[in-house]
């Protein structure tokens, strides 16, 4: 849990001592989670955050389903294959690894560094290609084409990067009237998605055309192939509709489902903690955060349909499988798991 993480919990302590002296035991477990977590606190001069070599950062399909690459703080890049408990490492790079992009045509591998830039590895050969610059800052997000012509991100330093793969990885830029937008994904079609001036636009880069801007608040967690769009504000999520254009509804978890290891239960403490990570399926929407839980809500009003609570840790990242059939989610104490999306409850290890 970051330091930032833990002032804003301490802050709704307080206001839930102030407004309910009956919390008494909900404040007692929540003063050792926070005990804990300080404990385990350390950041490190020009780390991204603190270090766990088992922290799983980023997770993408190898296949249409059951067949992973994840990476960690530590560097390294490795296999994870459903129902198998140990990874099998495809890579160890000297550097912190943020974000992962896979071209599956060519078999490479794009893996975001902190001191590196983007390191371009041969999945077969198990090796380094090249490296892509990133003017002595880092990507935490990258987004690679379908058809694997482009790779795009923002650096932590504000700069937007769009490369042209199939050109020597040459830089394209942004028109002028978007320079100072934010880059925040990539759509299915091609389109660069960027953030600015209380709206999100796409812009089309081969054509060097707008085709089209939608009026939204909120981080965009997601967007599926029809436009439609997951949209963070801290604890909060909101669903656009790109069919009638607008929002459809707006959620947050309710509780926090903690586990008692030492009477194997789990309570639910009445506190909404931030969400990290998103994702939109053709039926379902997906959220993850600091609580530990990933929940499942339904795309057409925003019914709360269950509750995945395997994880042990902050999940920090979450995908669905090629085929959408799967869901895969990591956390930052190296715990994956693999839900299906055809049947209710998940597959473990």
């Amino acid at each position: 849990m970051k330091v930032s993480n833990l002032i804003s919990l301490r802050m709704v302590i307080k206001r839930v001592v102030m407004t309910n002296k009956s919390c008494v035991v909900i404040i007692v477990i929540l003063s050792v989670i926070l005990y804990g977590c300080e404990q385990k606190v350390n950041i490190k001069q020009g780390s991204f955050t603190a270090i766990n070599s088992l922290s799983y950062t980023d997770v993408i399909y190898l296949s249409n389903r059951d067949t992973v690459l994840v990476s960690t703080f530590s560097g390294r890049i490795a296999q994870r294959i459903n129902g198998q408990e140990k990874e099998k490492v495809i890579i160890k790079l000297p550097n912190e690894i943020y974000s992962l992009a896979y071209d599956s045509k060519n078999h490479r591998i794009y893996a975001s560094t902190l001191n590196s830039g983007i390191a371009i590895i041969d999945s077969e050969e198990k090796s380094i290609i090249d490296y892509i610059s990133v003017d002595e800052s880092w990507i935490s997000n990258l987004f690679l084409s379908t058809n694997g012509d482009l790779l795009v991100g923002r650096s932590a330093h504000r700069q937007n990067y769009i490369w042209d793969l199939k050109n020597n990885n040459e830089l394209i830029k942004l028109p002028e009237e978007l320079i100072n937008f934010q880059i925040k994904s990539l759509t299915e079609s091609g389109n660069v998605v960027v953030k600015g001036n209380r709206k999100y636009t796409f812009w089309n880069p081969i054509k060097n055309e707008v085709e089209k801007e939608i009026t939204v608040s909120g981080n965009l967690s997601d967007i599926d192939e029809s436009g439609n769009m997951l949209l963070f504000n801290d604890k909060d999520f909101k669903y656009y509709n790109a069919s009638v254009d607008s929002v459809s509804f707006r959620r947050h978890h309710e509780d926090w489902p903690y586990y008692l290891k030492e009477q194997d239960t789990i309570i639910r403490i009445p506190l909404q903690l931030s969400l990290t990570v998103g994702q939109l399926t053709d039926q379902y929407i997906f959220t993850a955060g600091i609580d530990r839980s990933i929940r499942k809500w339904s795309k057409i009003d925003g019914q709360h349909i269950e509750d995945i609570l395997e994880h042990k840790a902050t999940i920090s990242a979450i995908e669905l499988s090629p085929d959408q059939s799967q869901l895969v989610s990591v956390d930052l104490k190296g715990g994956i798991l693999f839900s299906e999306m055809n049947i209710e409850g998940v597959n473990k290890y």
